[in-house]
């Protein structure tokens, strides 16, 4: 009797394990099913292009401010990034970056036994294949499913795409810092100089900051940078992208900041008050909020040596600072009917004191000096 009641639950343990079973399986292909069909397409890697900052030019082409939102990127083609800063990313990011399909399935490997070893997501292993199909596809949440969809569009895209637009892609999509995009607005950024101008030395410090980039801010954690900036200059040797004297070179040569230069090519500190108005005008002309992405090149009457001396005169003033409610006016010069230059003054005490400074440096010029409200301003006429 006990040997038939035993064989009964038996059976029944068996049932139940088989039904657990299939319901497992049916689990995983209702999940598998799910993560395929929201799966990006892939195929759209073919035609993207990040959002880009529209630069505003003077009228011979010099750069005076950049219209960007949250994101500040000028793009440039793989030919105007400096090889010095492709090697460097390749050695610090993917130094199997030509060989593999999109995924490096011995750093997956590895990445996988510490993340188990440590309960957590704790090393990535990624690929600059994945990291670009995570940034133009996924979010960065660490779950299994983002993981698994990141190795799929992966592959994928590797077969889309030739490796040099990969990498082309990548540098000009990934971050640099804060608001800090592409390699081209980091170079300008950080060392005020575009991204075609970079040395060994600069290549290798700003590839040093794509791990963290606050972890590795020039500003606040120079030594951790300069530490890490050594770690890649020596992986570069050893993968045979530098020979000893450039590598030797490299490690003996200074890096200057861009913070630390007197003279600066482009502007990106915080906006004057007349580029503010400019700004505001620019994007009213333009229809709005989208030429923040649209990587226009506006060129403008403006003349940017005249606009510096300007300011320059404009310094001799006492006291420039807003010292009323009175919202501020602007300071035209003109010639020929045509703006070419303009900046803020507060009161009308201070902007007939300019004026008559202005006029006082040059008498026979014939050029025009007045004071009038913004919105007074012939905004479209400064557009060429």
């Amino acid at each position: 009797m006990a040997s038939v009641v035993m064989k009964k639950a038996v059976k029944k343990l068996l049932k139940l394990a088989a039904l657990g079973f299939i319901l497992v399986l049916v689990g995983i292909g209702g999940w598998a099913g799910w993560m395929l069909y929201t799966l990006p397409d892939a195929e759209l890697i073919a035609t993207y292009r990040p959002e880009e900052a529209t630069e505003v030019l003077d009228r011979n082409g010099i750069v005076l401010t950049h219209l960007a939102e949250n994101e500040f990127r000028i793009w440039a083609p793989l030919s105007g990034i400096s090889d010095n800063l492709q090697m460097a990313v390749i050695a610090a990011e993917d130094d199997t970056f030509f060989r593999h399909e999109g995924i490096n399935y011995k750093a997956a490997w590895e990445a996988l036994k510490e993340d188990l070893k440590k309960k957590r997501f704790a090393r990535g292993g990624s690929t600059i294949t994945q990291q670009l199909v995570k940034n133009v596809f996924l979010t960065k949440e660490k779950t299994v499913t983002r993981k698994l969809k990141e190795y799929l569009l992966a592959r994928r895209v590797e077969e889309i795409l030739p490796k040099h637009r990969i990498l082309e892609l990548y540098l000009n999509e990934v971050e640099w810092g804060p608001g800090i995009f592409g390699a081209e607005a980091a170079s300008r950024y950080y060392f005020d100089k575009h991204a075609a101008d970079l040395t060994v030395a600069e290549g290798a410090m700003l590839a040093s900051m794509l791990v963290n980039p606050q972890r590795f801010d020039p500003e606040t954690r120079l030594t951790r940078l300069k530490h890490r900036q050594r770690l890649i200059l020596n992986l570069m040797r050893t993968d045979r992208l530098l020979t000893r004297e450039e590598h030797e070179q490299s490690l003996a040569t200074p890096v200057v900041f861009r913070h630390e230069k007197i003279a600066q090519q482009f502007p990106i500190a915080a906006e004057s008050c007349h580029l503010r108005f400019l700004r505001s005008a620019l994007i009213e002309i333009s229809g709005g909020a989208r030429l923040y992405q649209a990587g226009h090149k506006m060129r403008t009457t403006l003349d940017a040596g005249l606009q510096e001396y300007l300011q320059a005169q404009l310094s001799q003033l006492s006291d420039r600072a807003p010292h009323s409610a009175a919202p501020p006016g602007l300071l035209l010069v003109e010639e020929g009917g045509k703006i070419l230059a303009m900046a803020c003054v507060w009161g009308l005490e201070e902007g007939v004191q300019a004026v008559e400074i202005l006029k006082g440096q040059e008498p026979d010029s014939p050029r025009q000096y007045r004071v009038v409200e913004p919105r007074r301003v012939a905004w479209r006429s400064l557009v060429r």
